[in-house]
């Protein structure tokens, strides 16, 4: 099934792509007839094989190591992040920033914000995303925490980080942010509806709490999702592995199609869900298309490793029947046209009624 490419909301900025209404239905995108599989693409990249706040401690830079990569310490009861926080992941998170920037026309969010004063990022990485956010927004006291302490020093004087698990009981006052973001952040949290109330609790009246993600699902350029094990497609196969595996592990991956509903049930009102084209390889004819698939098949080939090895050797993979499935995941995204939805909701705290 198909939609049209028409966005039911575009942003004006130049090099955006279009935004449409958030319903995780694929769209028919035009083909570069006259574009090589690999143009411009790098052939030497490989598949990726390659409790309460804290401050920045010797526990937690106690990093634990599997599978060849570095993850964060285990020194947190509820959290089990999946993705490691070595250099090499480092790097892939600023390629999604820009990912997601290229996206966005440069934007770092999509909500209606009105000089928000405090603005927390949850899960923030490498603290890009809040490093930008600062020096836009001079005015505003930004806050990114994260699992592990892999954030720069040198940073805005508006800006700190704080090594925390967003999975235990928040340490903020209620109505403190005027602003809450999640980026990238599948996969992370075994309760999702817990942690949306609690950025509801800590969101102030009349602001917002916004989501960004990938969606988990992929798609053919007529529309087609690609799924299931009957269909032969080696990247249906990855997604079936990794997507089963963490549910049964109970860290749902696919998280943004239902994100709307969940908002609005933790009780947010004017719950707007939009997404955009993130194809995997420079096959677009659109020339933003193209351009954001250039990066995104990058991406997508540094992250096939990473993203499935946490999971499938906790049922009983090896890691070279993980790098088999890699390998020919990677043949299939170098040699067929694919892309995914980059997903954007947010929802704004009702002023309470004096």
């Amino acid at each position: 099934m198909s939609s049209s490419l028409e966005p039911d909301t575009e942003f004006t900025q130049s090099g955006s792509v279009p935004l449409q209404s958030g319903s995780g239905v694929g769209a028919n995108i035009e083909i570069d007839e006259h574009q090589g599989d690999r143009e411009d693409i790098d052939s030497s990249i490989g598949s990726g094989l390659s409790s309460s706040t804290t401050s920045v401690s010797s526990s937690v830079f106690c990093f634990t190591y599997a599978n060849g990569r570095r993850y964060h310490s285990d020194r947190f009861k509820k959290g089990q992040y999946f993705m490691p926080n070595d250099e090499a992941e480092q790097e892939r998170l600023d390629l999604y920033h820009h990912i997601f920037l290229s996206l966005l026309g440069g934007k770092l969010y999509t909500a209606p914000l009105d000089h928000p004063q405090r603005v927390l990022d949850v899960g923030t990485g490498t603290g890009l995303w809040a490093i930008d956010f600062a020096d836009e927004h001079e005015e505003a006291e930004v806050i990114g925490t994260d699992l592990s302490p892999i954030q720069p020093s040198w940073v805005p004087p508006n800006v700190r980080f704080e090594v925390d698990d967003m999975e235990e009981d928040w340490n903020f006052p209620n109505n403190y942010f005027d602003y809450i973001h999640m980026r990238s952040m599948s996969g992370s949290f075994a309760d999702w509806d817990r942690v949306l109330q609690q950025a509801y609790d800590a969101c102030a009246p009349g602001g917002y709490v916004e989501y960004q993600d990938y969606g988990c699902q992929m798609y053919r350029p007529d529309g087609t999702l690609v799924e299931g094990l009957e269909c032969g497609d080696p990247l249906a196969e990855y997604f079936y592995h990794i997507v089963t595996a963490a549910e049964r592990q109970g860290r749902p991956l696919l998280i943004a199609p239902g994100m709307k509903a969940r908002m609005e049930k933790a009780g947010f009102v004017d719950v707007t869900a939009q997404t955009a084209i993130w194809p995997a390889g420079p096959w677009p004819k659109d020339k933003r298309l193209k351009e954001v698939g250039k990066w995104g098949l990058i991406g997508a080939l540094d992250s096939l490793f990473p993203f499935v090895v946490y999971y499938l050797t906790k049922e009983g993979w090896s890691v070279d029947q993980v790098k088999v499935l890699c390998d020919r995941t990677a043949n299939a995204l170098h040699t067929n046209k694919y892309y995914t939805l980059g997903w954007f909701v947010y929802g704004r705290k009702p002023i309470a009624k004096k």
